[in-house]
């Protein structure tokens, strides 16, 4: 094929759902058969190149639309993923290819999380609100708990000053993930696996929450009132703010990542105070407090339905699907040493996801659990 290809355009074109007839088999033919032996492209193009591919990721993929756009996605996906890599990678042989996609075909599969959590009342009563309609769902004194048709949950007080105080705690189950209201507006995110306790309204000095697990809070700021939030032996005040928590157990470090306002961390006795843009970085194994600037989009991609990873290993990544498609994750050959940057919809079913790590030659097994529904990925050299 013609070594001048203006690969650069036809993605662009690809992306934009402009390229001709003509043009998309041109484009297919030279993902086929490329190899790094054939062209040479200079730093910026890659860059460039990188940069409409990641665009042609960012795709919402509804139910309806699945199928006609993945295709697209898998094909850019496989191009940023190689020029990731630190240079060009592709497929050698696309028989080997295309047999491999067939027999994937075959494969056990898992769907992806969603809206799923559980509300316990003060009284131990446990609420799925999956099987509960959209309405008030149940009252705390003078407090209606409602389900809202947005898939929240929002904690609604009646004109009355409450009475009665009193805690809830909503958590998420691997697979599972939930939006939340607080009854002085305040907006929190629960990621999988995670949990929140909370006073039904707030009164006194202070609003003082508790949580587990990866938690994205938006404050209703109130100097009067300052907003707390506990976990893992950490305590976060709020000056107006918005902040991201990764406090998971299986985690190595727990990470608190401020995008807008200021909050003061605490531990033990010591405080630090964080920028928008900055993380802090603890571990339970010292009382270090580390700072750094921190990225953002990567930090809250989970928040906006997208797995972000940036030169990620292999169990970090396998970390964040198993929470997300409640699947286990075992390396009976040994974990590969492996980095991984990329950005994917988390709407995609489990093999859409691992079929882009193979391009960074992680292969996987999806196996169904000898005993009831659960499935595991089986890591392979």
């Amino acid at each position: 094929m013609n070594p001048k290809i203006n690969l650069q355009e036809l993605l662009s074109k690809y992306h934009a759902g402009t390229i001709t007839d003509e043009e998309r088999i041109l484009l297919e033919e030279w993902y086929a058969q490329w190899t790094p032996e054939q062209q040479e492209l200079s730093s910026e193009e890659i860059d460039q190149m990188k940069a409409d591919v990641w665009q042609s990721l960012n795709v919402t993929v509804l139910p309806a639309a699945t199928k006609r756009l993945w295709p697209r996605i898998a094909l850019a996906a496989s191009v940023i993923l190689c020029l990731s890599v630190g240079g060009y990678y592709y497929l050698s042989n696309s028989k080997a290819s295309q047999q491999q996609m067939t027999a994937k075909v075959e494969r056990v599969d898992i769907a992806p999380g969603g809206n799923k959590a559980v509300l316990v009342l003060n009284n131990g009563l446990k609420i799925n609100l999956n099987s509960q309609i959209n309405g008030t769902i149940a009252k705390q004194g003078n407090i209606r708990i409602v389900k809202t048709a947005n898939g929240q949950l929002a904690y609604a007080p009646d004109n009355t000053d409450p009475s009665v105080v009193v805690y809830n705690t909503l958590s998420t189950p691997r697979g599972g993930k939930y939006d939340l209201v607080l009854a002085d507006g305040t907006k929190v995110w629960l990621n999988s696996a995670s949990s929140i306790t909370y006073p039904t309204a707030f009164k006194g000095n202070d609003r003082t929450v508790n949580i587990t697990g990866e938690v994205y809070f938006e404050i209703v700021h109130n100097a009067k009132q300052p907003f707390r939030v506990n976990f893992k032996g950490h305590t976060i005040e709020d000056i107006g703010t918005e902040f991201n928590i990764n406090a998971y157990d299986d985690e190595q470090v727990i990470k608190t990542t401020l995008v807008a306002g200021s909050i003061k961390l605490s531990r033990d006795s010591r405080s630090v105070l964080l920028r928008p843009g900055q993380q802090s970085i603890t571990s339970l194994s010292n009382t270090a407090i580390e700072i750094k600037d921190a990225d953002i989009n990567e930090a809250t991609a989970w928040k906006n339905g997208l797995f972000k990873f940036k030169k990620a290993k292999i169990e970090d990544v396998m970390r964040q699907l198993s929470r997300w498609y409640n699947v286990d994750v075992s390396y009976p050959y040994g974990v590969p040493k492996t980095v991984f940057s990329g950005e994917m919809i988390k709407d995609a079913n489990a093999t859409q996801i691992l079929d882009m790590l193979a391009y960074f030659k992680v292969n996987y097994e999806i196996v169904q659990q000898t005993k009831g529904s659960e499935k595991k990925i089986i890591i392979k050299p």
